[in-house]
Order: structure tokens, then C-alpha cells, then sequence
């Protein structure tokens, strides 16, 4: 992963943050503060090798089920928790927008990595409401996480890095998360995408 993106990335006249600043703010279809840009981009370009994705153990950081690492966050001090709750939000949000499709061959899908993404930031913008400018990105990436994802999913369909051309996947995608990216390219496909009937309108079995 981390060899595709950094030949795909890397250009004569640019560095990478430029690169993907460029690509960040071609992807912001809607008003976002200029601190959550630059997080995105720092993200981006941190994120580029496994080991910046998984973070080293020591943190407390493993590949491990998701709610395993929340639950580890809840009973941890407040230093610790503050670093793994930033890493779950971090990797939910990376995965669930710059690789959904890895999500494919796991047990659990792209809502799930939204539903903790969500809720981990949430948690930080709580955490360190009080003592950090940080509190008012993680506020934002918590509201609007699924339309961060899509601004992710973006840029990696720029850098030439997503080849999900699924469009069965593309729709369950967005019946489980709501994703405005995910229903211009079905769109763009001439797919209508039409939210299930709730359920006092389904036919009884």
C-alpha cells in the first residue's frame, strides 16, 4: 500500500502535503474550517505506510477488532485514551474513505468503521475541550465524518489509487452510511439511488 501511494503521490514540483492540499481542497464540495483541511492533509501524508496507519504498539495502537480498542480507551488514564481514541477516529476515517474496499474481505463493513470513527472523535472533542485548539477539528470530524470520508474517497480516486468500479458495493455503501460520494457516482452511472421503504411500508412476510 504504502509503495502505490507514494509513486502515485509524489511529483517533480510538489511535495507531498502540496500534493494532497491540492487534492483536498478539489474534493471540499461544501465549507469546512481551514484547521480540518489542513488535519485531512496531515492525515493523508502521515498515513502513507502501514506503520503511520497502525501505529506503533507502545502507543497502545494494534490491529485489533475496533470495539476492543474503544473499550481499552474507556479504562485507560487520560493521556492514554486521548491517543488511542485519536488513532481509532484516525484509521476509521482513513480507511472508511481512502479504502473502503479493503473493508471487503473483513467481518465488519465500512458503517461500522464510521459508527467508531464517530464516536471516537466525539469522545476527543469532549476530552480536550478545555485544553486544546484541537477540540473544534475533532467536533467537526465527529459531525461530519461520513462527508470527510467522501472528501477521502475523492482524493483517492484522483490519485489513481481506488479501483473499486463495484457498483453493487458502490450502492451498498451508500444505503449503510448515507454517502453524498457514493450516490454522484451511481448517478454518474445512471443509477437512481433509492432509500429502502421504512418499515410500516414493506410488505408483511
Amino acid at each position: 500500500m504504502a509503495d502505490a501511494l507514494s509513486l502515485s503521490a509524489q511529483g517533480p514540483s510538489q511535495s507531498l502535503p502540496e500534493y494532497f492540499r491540492d487534492l483536498v481542497r478539489k474534493s471540499l464540495r461544501f465549507q469546512a474550517p481551514e484547521a480540518v483541511e489542513f488535519y485531512l492533509v496531515n492525515l493523508l501524508t502521515q498515513s502513507i505506510t502501514t506503520t503511520e496507519v497502525y501505529a506503533d504498539p507502545s502507543e497502545g495502537f494494534r490491529e485489533e477488532p475496533l470495539a476492543l480498542l474503544y473499550l481499552r480507551a474507556a479504562n485507560a488514564d487520560s493521556s492514554l485514551q486521548i491517543k488511542l481514541l485519536k488513532r481509532l477516529g484516525d484509521f476509521s476515517l482513513f480507511i472508511s474513505g481512502f479504502f473502503p474496499e479493503s473493508l471487503s474481505r473483513r467481518l465488519v463493513d465500512v458503517g461500522y468503521y464510521v459508527q467508531m470513527g464517530e464516536n471516537a472523535y466525539g469522545n476527543l472533542s469532549t476530552l480536550v475541550a478545555r485544553k486544546s485548539a484541537f477540540a473544534e477539528i475533532f467536533s467537526e470530524l465527529a459531525r461530519r465524518f461520513m462527508a470527510y470520508a467522501d472528501v477521502l474517497s475523492e482524493v483517492s480516486e484522483q490519485a489513481s489509487v481506488s479501483r473499486d468500479t463495484d457498483l453493487l458495493r458502490l450502492y451498498e455503501r451508500w444505503l449503510k452510511t448515507g454517502s453524498r460520494r457514493a450516490a454522484e457516482l451511481l448517478a454518474a452511472e445512471g443509477i437512481q439511488p433509492m432509500p429502502p421503504l421504512p418499515p410500516s411500508s414493506k410488505f408483511p412476510n
